[in-house]
């Protein structure tokens, strides 16, 4: 009994050794070798589209999540205020007074790749005219067709566009709603698939080809037959992302989310994160709370985590009405895309890097750098968040086994004194230049 207990404690510990390890740097040998498996969906279905489809969704490092919202009747969490904290009295008021102009002018300033926009949310009081509302939910869709007005002014910035859904709303609707949409029917809940997937239709065959993705909320429980909902998506458009908010059912999603307010240390992870800035994800009474600084540090080190699935970070923040944001956001935005200005090849069109590996659960907090590499990896993007006491800062050696012909600053093509050895890297700056205290970004070749 005693040598049992024993061995019960040793293999306790070893899974808690293995669990810790996930937030650390594993080995980085066998972390590089895991950087270069085969993604799921190609091992699985050998599918060259899905296969395609994952590499576009990976080149998305930086995104901006607008939740506009009208519910229509009490809900908990509130919904979007005007600017004077008034309610928005209906949902044409809220269709109607959306600055599309602004929202796209906030989303360059910030050098957002992609849009997130909540087509609804609580009660399901869609933003753009819905045949399919109008018989099955009167009262439920505004006359102004905000979405197709956001697809003019994003396509003319380039900005991908994703829509927010929620297949599972029929617990925020009132009694005769849900009644009216089959919600409280039971298994297997046919009249509410019935309506989702005819809902959903009506909205790939209005929008699809002008739409990246499909951003869904709300999980994806009993109520909702995951696999029709796929095929309702993709047999129309089989390019689209599917991303599930905090999990990722195989039978309807591509990829994942995580949809949180997060603290600190701010943990990386492979997922797409979804971080509000403010207090409330939608407009109310709330200040920026989160600085434009960690933001562009956590946007790096998202680029930066071994099999990333792509999305990086989606930066939160809903409009007033009107034109309208809460205290710094614009500044917030402004900031950020200054930052990523400076970062330019550096983060957009990057993989994770190879020889410095970024484990998920790497908390941004204390770590001193992170790499990135070209998509041909020759040249390694070194990113120093935390600047060493003098000249010089002393690297591990790469996880690659690369060897360093040359290093030099990308800010201003100087070179740096490089000295490689089986067990580390060491760079030196010239005595004119300074590390950076943001980001001092390092070009290795």
């Amino acid at each position: 009994m005693r040598y049992f207990c024993k061995l019960k404690a040793i293999i306790y510990i070893l899974l808690l050794s293995a669990l810790w390890g996930n937030a650390l740097y594993a080995n980085p040998g066998e972390l590089s070798k895991n950087c270069n498996s085969v993604s799921a969906d190609e091992k699985v279905t050998g599918n060259k589209d899905v296969s395609a489809k994952s590499l576009a969704y990976k080149q998305m490092h930086l995104g901006l999540f607008i939740h506009y919202t009208y519910a229509g009747k009490p809900y908990q969490w509130g919904s979007t205020l005007w600017a004077d904290t008034s309610k928005v009295k209906s949902l044409d008021e809220l269709a109607d007074n959306l600055d599309v102009n602004d929202l796209v002018a906030t989303a360059v300033s910030m050098r957002a790749q992609y849009v997130v926009f909540t087509t609804f949310h609580a009660n399901m009081n869609v933003l753009y005219p819905s045949d399919v509302m109008k018989l099955r939910l009167p009262g439920h869709c505004s006359s102004r067709d905000v979405i197709r007005d956001l697809i003019k002014a994003l396509k003319a910035k380039n900005i991908k566009l994703l829509l927010y859904f929620h297949p599972s709303d029929g617990h925020d609707f009132t009694k005769e709603d849900r009644e009216r949409a089959g919600w409280n029917d039971g298994a297997p809940y046919t009249r509410w698939n019935d309506f989702v997937n005819e809902f959903f239709g009506e909205l790939l065959d209005k929008y699809g080809k002008d739409i990246s993705g499909y951003f869904i909320d709300g999980g994806l429980p009993e109520q909702v037959d995951a696999t029709r909902l796929r095929k309702t998506i993709i047999d129309r458009y089989p390019e689209s992302w599917i991303i599930q908010n905090s999990g990722n059912n195989p039978l309807c999603a591509d990829f994942s989310a995580n949809e949180d307010n997060m603290v600190p240390p701010f943990p990386a992870i492979s997922w797409v994160r979804c971080q509000r800035i403010s207090g409330e994800w939608w407009a109310k009474i709330n200040n920026v709370t989160f600085n434009p600084e960690m933001a562009y540090r956590y946007t790096i080190i998202q680029a930066s985590v071994c099999n990333r699935s792509g999305g990086g970070t989606c930066w939160s923040a809903g409009p007033h009405p009107g034109g309208r944001w809460e205290p710094g956001v614009r500044t917030f935005c402004k900031d950020l895309g200054s930052f990523i200005d400076k970062a330019g090849e550096t983060l957009f069109g990057t993989r994770p890097g190879k020889a410095y590996i970024t484990k998920e659960g790497q908390p941004l907090l204390g770590t001193q750098y992170v790499a990135t590499e070209s998509p041909d990896g020759k040249k390694t993007y070194l990113h120093v968040f935390l600047p060493p006491k003098g000249q010089s800062i002393e690297l591990r050696a790469p996880a690659d086994k690369c060897r360093f012909k040359s290093a030099c600053l990308f800010s201003n093509n100087h070179t740096i004194d490089l000295k490689q050895t089986e067990s580390a890297v060491v760079l030196t700056l010239k005595s004119t230049d300074h590390w950076d205290d943001l980001d001092t970004i390092i070009v290795l070749e």
